[in-house]
């Protein structure tokens, strides 16, 4: 490990999405057609993978902080 290259990541570091927030609700099926689409771009940006995986666990009670 101590000769691995760094890349940067997609997503801010230590930011953990959390349900119990205080932010708005937002639109579901604006929401999930969001997240859809990013499913669809995992297929040819692989490294957004674990991004999306994470505001995917979010589609039945979405936050506008989840934006």
């Amino acid at each position: 490990m101590e000769d691995c290259k760094l890349v940067c990541t997609p997503m801010m570091i230590g930011c953990s999405p959390s349900s119990n927030d205080d932010s708005p609700t937002i639109n579901q099926p604006e929401y999930k057609s969001m997240i859809g689409s990013l499913f669809y771009l995992i297929g040819t940006i692989p490294k957004i993978m674990h991004e999306v995986g994470i505001v995917g666990h979010f589609q039945a009670n979405q936050k506008e902080s989840h934006l």
